[in-house]
This record gives structure tokens, sequence and C-alpha cells, in this order.
């Protein structure tokens, strides 16, 4: 009883956070994905409390237990049979609807049969009402730290180590037994044996089987996010939870992206430079065009070991780039090195990595440069107007410690004013150079008429380690975002590796 309170506390906390990666790369990782799956597993619970205990006073058996987790276990495997179809349905609702509906249809069933556990075990060992308080606090002794192993085994273990299906088949096998073994401690042998048979084949023949070849090259799942290497017509991508991070020529591994070509901004305004630091890393196409084109020395800071292997196998990551596998932010404070060029170009999914843009990392990015080096900062957002607080905060934190700023546009036609492109951000304590000034460079040209002056009146804050609101500034905008890509792309987005 005390095992099976222990161990679906933890599948509970598994549901939890395994949810994410569900509906994350579909909808993203943002706090309204984390908002639907948090709130629902809430609901759920107390839903299945109030359920557990009605239960509890009409059937106090262990059947009655066991009949609970065979069910929630059945609920599981339907999971990733239903996946497309719901996130496919609830498309038309929008990124914080659409999260929340396919949370509720996916997660609340399984998640309000297992809650129903709790109410019912307690009747159980409390028959004895002297013993009452004991009794439940076991249970919920029990629970809890069953809640604390899952929520460390998830993070630690299953996600780097094996995919969403597999945990939840690998959970429903769990219960199936857990369930049987109820069945049989009530003297329902036959019963008992024929679900733990039955529910070991279930949960082998009923995973869905593998799809048929795709341009889906590579499907992997990290501790940050899905990844997708997609091959389309002569190009391929990188997508993680379903964000475009790397978008290059097949044969020539040349990037497509507009943008990487601002980067060669830097090299043409420091002739001398000779080493570069690339903060983020995507399928590597900043820091292969500094290494193969311009001959610098570059090293990657990449907080996944996932993403450098895949920019090493599909997208021909050069073998003298050494990539380190550590958060910027450490890496930066204890390097002894110094840089011309230090380039921050890390997302989580569609949004920013908020540590690294704060007053207290820039101080620490200004240690790391040369004299006369250069912080370049690729960023997503609209160019001008309120929509535009995010990168205008970015660009006054800057302030404070560089004299010298430039911003630029990657798209510069009036339309383009009003929705998303890169903005690109540069900063030096010495001057920095007008593109024009640079040759005959169609990107200097666009650079140059894409330039936004770098104050336009808003009032937007400084970002501290102690304030910094830069999730909350870019949450409409992530939403329009994320929707975009999902017309896009919705075919590639719902492929998870199953039919």
């Amino acid at each position: 009883m005390i095992l099976a309170c222990f161990l679906v506390g933890a599948i509970i906390l598994v549901l939890e956070i395994i949810g994410t990666r569900v509906i994350g790369p579909y909808y993203g990782a943002s706090v309204y994905v984390w908002s639907s799956l948090i709130g629902v597993t809430l609901a759920s619970l107390a839903v299945g409390y109030v359920l557990g205990g009605w239960a509890a006073d009409r059937w106090p058996r262990l059947d009655c237990l066991g009949v609970e987790m065979i069910g929630g276990a059945l609920c599981l495997l339907l999971v990733p049979w239903l996946r497309q179809s719901v996130l496919a349905m609830t498309t038309a609702l929008g990124v914080k609807a659409g999260s929340l509906v396919s949370a509720v249809i996916l997660f609340a069933p399984p998640l309000v049969l297992l809650s129903m556990t709790g109410p019912v075990a307690i009747r159980l060992v409390t028959s004895d009402f002297t013993v009452l308080g004991r009794g439940i606090g076991t249970i919920y002794g029990a629970s809890t730290a069953g809640s604390m192993l899952g929520a460390i085994l998830t993070g630690f273990v299953l996600i780097p180590n094996f995919s969403v299906g597999h945990v939840l088949e690998g959970a429903a096998v769990v219960l199936f037994a857990l369930g049987g073994s109820g069945l049989l401690v009530a003297r329902r042998s036959l019963a008992g044996v024929l679900v733990m048979v039955v529910g070991f084949l279930a949960s082998v023949t009923l995973a869905p089987s593998a799809a048929p070849p795709s341009n889906v090259v590579y499907l992997g799942n990290s501790f940050h996010g899905e990844l997708k290497v997609v091959d389309v017509g002569d190009a391929r991508m990188l997508l993680i939870n379903g964000i475009e991070n790397g978008f290059v020529h097949r044969a020539s591994m040349e990037p497509l992206a507009p943008y990487i070509r601002l980067f060669g901004y830097l090299p043409a305004a420091r002739p001398q430079a000779k080493r570069a630091l690339c903060i983020g890393l995507g399928a590597g196409s900043v820091p292969r065009a500094f290494r193969l084109r311009h001959g610098l020395t570059t090293e990657v800071v990449e907080i996944e070991p996932a993403v450098a292997a895949v920019a090493r196998r599909y997208f021909e990551l050069p073998a003298d780039v050494p990539v380190i596998v550590e958060d910027a932010r450490t890496y930066v404070a204890r390097t002894p090195q110094r840089y011309d060029f230090i380039v921050l170009d890390a997302f989580a999914s569609e949004s920013l990595a908020g540590h690294l843009f704060t007053r207290e990392f820039f101080a620490r990015v200004d240690t790391a440069l040369r004299p006369g080096g250069i912080l370049a900062i690729n960023m997503i957002g609209l160019p001008r107007g309120p929509a535009a607080v995010p990168w205008r905060s970015v660009d006054r934190t800057l302030a404070e410690r560089f004299a010298h700023r430039r911003v630029f546009a990657i798209e510069t036609t009036p339309s383009a004013q009003e929705r998303y492109t890169n903005i690109f951000l540069a900063a030096s304590h010495a001057p920095l150079p007008e593109p024009a000034s640079l040759g005959n460079d169609a990107v200097f040209s666009v650079m140059q008429r894409g330039e936004i002056p770098p104050d336009d009146g808003l009032a937007v804050p400084v970002l501290t380690d102690d304030y910094n609101p830069l999730d909350t500034q870019q949450l409409s905008f992530l939403v329009l975002f994320r929707e975009d890509m999902i017309r896009k792309g919705q075919s590639v987005l719902l492929f998870d590796g199953t039919r």
C-alpha cells in the first residue's frame, strides 16, 4: 500500500513534467504551456481527491485501488495515439487556450484516476480511528516522497535518456503491475494475472510504431527540448521545440537565414581581430563562418550537449571549433581568455535566456573582451513601436556599460516594421563604423538601410539580476511568433516519430 502510493506520487510528477514535452514541441515551452500543465495537474488532483473520497466510502477495498491504477495506465497508453489529433484540433484556439485544452484532454483523465489513490489508501490503512493521524501522515508522506523522486528522476534521467513515448509506456507498465498486484492481494488471482499479462502486452503492442520515411532526418530528445533536423528541398533546418535554430543549404552548408550574414559586420569593423566566442550554438552557422570564412579562432559555449552532437553530425561544424558544454554565465565568469568578439545568440525555444541579458552578465562579458572588442546580440522582435520594448530594454542595459552601440533590423521595408524580424545589436567601448563605410558587400547596404536609432523615447527598464521583466515583455510577441510557426509547418511540428 505504501509502495503503491509512493510510485503513484512519482508518476503524477512525471506526467506533469513530461506533459510539457508532449505539448511543447507544438505550442512552445512558454509560461502558458507550463501554467497549463501545472493548472491541469492541480485541478485533476482536486477532482481526484473528491472522487477518491467518495469511492473510498462506497468501496473500501484493494480491488477498487487496483481498478483506479489500471484505468490510469490505459489512459497513459492513449496519449501518444491522441497527441497529434488533439493538437491539430486545438490549433484554432491559439497558443493560450490551445495548450490548456490540449493538457486537459490528454492528461486530466489519468491524473484524476491516479489522484484517487490517496483517499482510498487512507481509508484502507486507517480502519482503526486511534491511528487515523498516523495513517494519513504515512500515506501523504509516501506520496510526497514519490513526487520528489519523480521530479528528480524525470529531469535528470528520463528526459535526457528516453523518448516521451517510452516514458509514458514505462509508467503504464508500472501502473498495470500495481493494479494487478492489488487484485491478487484482494484474492482476485485470475483477474490480477490477466491484468498484468494483458497490460504488459498492451504497453508493447499499443505503442505507436515507427513512422514511414519522411523529411525528418533526425528526431531526438534533450534536456531543453525536442530536436529535429528537417530537409526541405535543398535546405536543411534544425528545430528546437519547433523553432528554427539553423537554416542551411544541404550541399554546401552555407547559411540561408539572412541574419547570419550580419555577423560579417564584426570582422569588417575590426579587421585585426583573431578570436571569437559564440554563446549559443544552434546549427553552428555563425562559428562555422567565423572559422572557415574569416579565419578566426572560434570557441562556442552551449548548454545542451545534444545540440553540439547534432551540429557536428548534420551541419558540419568544423572539428577545430571547440564546444564547451556549460552555462555561458559560469563560463564567462571563470574564463581567463580574452576575445575580440563575443556573440550572444542564445534562445530557450523561442524565448531569450533571460539571465544572459542583465547588467551583471554584460559586466562579465566586458571583462572577457579585449580593448575595442565587440559584443554582438541576435534577438527576434519588432523593430519599432511599443512592441519593441524587449530589445530596447537590452539596448538600454548595454548603454550602461558600453559607450558605442548600433542596432540593425534585417527587414527594412515599411510593412516589415509591423512584424517580427531579427534585431542585431552591437556594443563596444570603441567607435563602431557605419556599415556603408565597410565596402560594397550587399549585406552592408541592407544593414545601413535597416539601422534603427538607439532611442525612440520609450520608457524601458534596465535589466538586472534582481529585476528582469524580459520574459514578461516578450509574452504577447511570442504568442504571435509561435502561432506563425504552427501555420507554416504544422505537419513537421506534429511529427514525433510515431504514426
